[in-house]
């Protein structure tokens, strides 16, 4: 998330930025979120078969979805969660 939190701030009010719980619960992802002082994330627990619908099997998936709710973007632990790489899909986004 510390890889995250400044684009967040960039792209505040153009991208929603949601946090799927997958080993936790959205309270203890809500509080990690507001320790370490990130804003503008809102944490989300998964209902019903969301995660297998959504093809999420571990934990740090990354997935960004247009306004229609079509997957733009996928990666998993790992692999293509650098800055820039978020920076570009978040950018491409906001248009």
């Amino acid at each position: 998330m510390r890889t995250l939190n400044p684009i967040v701030a960039e792209y505040a009010g153009q991208v929603d930025f949601y946090l799927v719980a997958f080993n936790e619960s959205a309270a203890t992802l809500e509080n990690y979120i507001e320790e370490n002082d990130f804003s503008n994330m809102t944490a989300a627990q998964p209902v019903g078969s969301m995660l297998q619908d959504l093809k999420i099997v571990s934990q740090s998936s990354m997935i960004a979805m247009d306004a229609n709710g079509v997957i733009t973007f996928r990666k998993g632990y790992g692999r293509g969660g650098d800055a820039d790489t978020l920076n570009g899909e978040f950018q491409r986004l906001a248009q």
